[in-house]
C-alpha cells in the first residue's frame, strides 16, 4: 500500500525508543554474562558481539517502515529516511557540531575531574561498564577488523532510526529536544557517568537534525566522535 511519510506523536516516539531500550537491557543482563563466560574470547569482543545483535534490527526496522509508505527501492528508501548528499551548509554544520561536541564533551570531563579531585565527585569513568576499552595490543589489534562493521551498523543504525526515521517524522514543537531526552534514556543501561558525559552529543546532534533534515550529517558527525575516541583508546592513546 502507498502511503505518506507516517507523522509520529511523542506517545509512538517514546514506545520506539522504550522498545529499543528493552531489548538493549535484555542483551546487557541476560546475553553479555554469557558472552563474557565464554573462556577464549578477548574482552574487547564482548561489546562487539552484542552490537551485531543490537544494531542491525535497528536498520531493519527503520527500512520496513519507510517500505511501509511506499518506498519500493532503495533510493526511495534513502530518501524516505533523508540520506541524502552534503551540500555546503550541510558540511558547515556537520564541522560545528564535531567541535561542539568535542568542547562540551570535554568541559565535563574537565569539570567533573576537578571535582573528583576536591572529593566532590568519585572518578570520572569515561567508559560504560559494560564496554572494555583496555588498549588492544600486538596481534590483538587485529580484532578491530571485527569492531570496525559493528561500529558502521551501530553509528547507521541509531541515525536511520532515530533521526532518518523518529525525528523526521515527529512533528511537534522542540520536537529535536524531545529526541534528545528520549536519546538520552536509551544510554541509561550504559550508567550515571555515560549518561552525563553523552549531554552533549545526545543534545547538540538532533539539534543539528533538525536544521539540517539530512540524515548524513547525524551519521558524520556521530561517527567522528565515537570513531576517533575508540581508537585511541585502543592504540592506548588516551590518559590511563
Amino acid at each position: 500500500m502507498n502511503r505518506q511519510h507516517t507523522s509520529l506523536t511523542i506517545s509512538e516516539a517514546t514506545a520506539i525508543f522504550s522498545a529499543a531500550t528493552f531489548y538493549l537491557v535484555l542483551l546487557l543482563w541476560f546475553v553479555l554474562p554469557i558472552v563474557r563466560a565464554q573462556a577464549g574470547l578477548h574482552p574487547a569482543t564482548h561489546w562487539y558481539l552484542i552490537g551485531y545483535l543490537l544494531f542491525p534490527p535497528m536498520i531493519a526496522y527503520s527500512v520496513w517502515q519507510a517500505h511501509r509508505e511506499g518506498a519500493n527501492t532503495v533510493a526511495k528508501i534513502m530518501a524516505s529516511l533523508r540520506v541524502r548528499p552534503m551540500n555546503q551548509a550541510d558540511w558547515f554544520y556537520a564541522v560545528g557540531g564535531v567541535l561542539a561536541v568535542l568542547a562540551g564533551t570535554g568541559s565535563l570531563i574537565a569539570a567533573w575531574f576537578i571535582l573528583a579531585q576536591l572529593g566532590l565527585l568519585p572518578p570520572v569513568e569515561t567508559a560504560p561498564w559494560c564496554i572494555d576499552m583496555s588498549p588492544l595490543d600486538g596481534r590483538d589489534r587485529l580484532l578491530l577488523f571485527l569492531w570496525i562493521p559493528m561500529f558502521l551498523l551501530n553509528i547507521v543504525g541509531e541515525e536511520l532510526l532515530w533521526r532518518g526515521y523518529v525525528q523526521s517524522r515527529l512533528n511537534v514543537p522542540n520536537g529535536w529536544f524531545v529526541i534528545g531526552l528520549l536519546w538520552l534514556a536509551f544510554h541509561i543501561p550504559f550508567g550515571v557517568s555515560t549518561l552525563i558525559l553523552s549531554l552533549p552529543l545526545m543534545l547538540i546532534l538532533p539539534f543539528i537534525f533538525d536544521r539540517t533534515r539530512n540524515t548524513t550529517v547525524a551519521i558524520l558527525i556521530h561517527a567522528m566522535f565515537n570513531g576517533p575516541a575508540f581508537l585511541a583508546a585502543a592504540f592506548g592513546l588516551l590518559p590511563g
